[in-house]
């Protein structure tokens, strides 16, 4: 299969820019993440449509328009970790959305690392942590209690990307 090609880049992100997001926030980001964000910081895909399968066999066209970009451009992977933070498990990473405002995120959680998902906002509910009276703490929610709304779409951002087809190919 050829390459996917993006438009509309931003200037190329480091090896630094990355490692400051990691220890800023606490997770490592996958190699092929990492490796992708390397060669295309943000743009848009020539092919970027993800079919995905749910459970029971339907097929749903998931159209991925912007990829986050890495320190530069207006649509940062800092700037969805931060507007997100208070809405997202703390295992799942923006990484890129669809036009209406739907979200794609990656799993750097140990059960699922490297995974890729998909939130519809109009059914998303956030997980809720555990609050104990007695001792007045929350305790987060549980390795893959991602919320209502969250759609599994492939074991790795490598699969993601070479499930991604044109969209005259996705029907």
């Amino acid at each position: 299969m050829e390459p996917n090609l993006f438009s509309g880049t931003e200037e190329p992100a480091t090896l630094s820019d990355i490692a400051a997001i990691e220890q800023q926030y606490g997770f490592t980001l996958p190699d092929d993440y990492k490796a992708h964000l390397l060669q295309y910081n943000g743009g848009w895909p020539e092919r970027s449509i993800f079919m995905e399968v749910r459970p029971d066999g339907e097929q749903i066209a998931r159209d991925i328009s912007d990829f986050y970009s890495v320190r530069y451009g207006d649509i940062t992977l800092e700037s969805g970790l931060e507007s997100l933070a208070d809405q997202l498990h703390s295992d799942l990473v923006p990484f890129g959305d669809e036009t209406g405002g739907d979200i794609f995120v990656l799993s750097v959680g140990p059960q699922d690392y490297g995974s890729v998902y998909y939130i519809g906002h109009e059914f998303y509910k956030a997980p809720e942590y555990e609050y104990d009276e007695e001792t007045d703490e929350s305790t987060p929610p549980a390795p893959l209690d991602y919320g209502a709304g969250v759609h599994f779409l492939a074991p790795s951002f490598t699969a993601f990307l070479e499930g991604l087809r044109e969209p005259n190919e996705a029907s």
